[in-house]
């Protein structure tokens, strides 16, 4: 697949995130993977499952009130919608913590700091390797979301390393600023970078439809011109002529299908 070409003034300045010390976080950090499904996916699971911790509660209710208490926190939970609401919220805490967790220990993130010139791997909250930002010989990634980014090393005959090596960034286009990350990384290795996340993922979309209106035209027999690879309206005005002249309700032309 091309890559397509903008002229360099009008490609923005890229916006990663930096570490405290000012380093460029290549990838995207626990949080911006994180803070997105926590204030919106966990609430949504929580609210659905909040009946069964409501009723866990209530048992837990009736049961200290067998055992003679009924303190505040009892007559706090009488009303069913309290119970209702604290099952959601324990739910959203338990949830929380449990999605917290992992991606700690598999987050997996490579920070640049472009005045030493240095490359630092993360794996979770330890650093795994370390390189010079010289020994890059390709940083590679896909703009769109579960994609992968690739950063090839070459090897160190001063320290002894037997073969060249590759790190793997995951998630390299969660979002602009992700991806941002790997465009300064591939300019300060001396490669050509990579067009904004934006541009990249337009133009993904353009070439899916363009695939799936080429598929369309096939099936009725229709001409494929190059306009409609840009130009979907274009396209769509043709198609339902095209169906209209299958259909017997509009005058073939010659170059029609019959």
């Amino acid at each position: 697949m091309s890559t397509p070409q903008i002229p360099d003034s009008a490609v923005p300045e890229p916006g990663p995130r930096r570490t405290r010390s000012g380093a460029v976080i290549v990838g995207p950090t626990v949080a911006a993977r994180y803070v997105p499904g926590a204030l919106i996916g966990l609430p949504l699971i929580s609210v659905l499952l909040s009946p069964f911790a409501g009723a866990g509660l209530q048992q837990w209710r009736l049961g200290r009130l067998r055992g003679g208490h009924d303190g505040l926190l009892e007559q706090l939970l009488s009303p069913a919608w309290v119970q209702l609401l604290t099952g959601a919220l324990l739910l959203w805490a338990l949830f929380a913590l449990w999605a917290i967790v992992p991606m700690l220990v598999t987050h997996r993130v490579v920070h640049l700091d472009e005045a030493a010139g240095t490359l630092t791997l993360r794996k979770g909250l330890r650093t795994t390797d370390r390189a010079d930002i010289s020994e890059v010989d390709h940083a590679v990634g896909e703009a769109e979301r579960g994609s992968i980014a690739l950063i090839g090393l070459r090897a160190r005959p001063r320290h002894g390393e037997p073969e060249d090596r590759q790190w793997v960034v995951q998630e390299i286009g969660w979002d602009a600023r992700s991806f941002d990350g790997l465009r300064v990384l591939q300019a300060a290795a001396g490669l050509r970078p990579a067009p904004p996340r934006g541009v990249l993922v337009r133009e993904n979309r353009r070439r899916r439809i363009a695939r799936s209106n080429h598929e369309l035209a096939e099936r009725l027999g229709m001409p494929w011109r190059p306009q409609y690879e840009y130009d979907e309206e274009a396209f769509r005005a043709e198609f339902d002529r095209v169906r209209r002249v299958l259909g017997g309700k509009e005058e073939p032309r010659p170059a029609d299908p019959e």
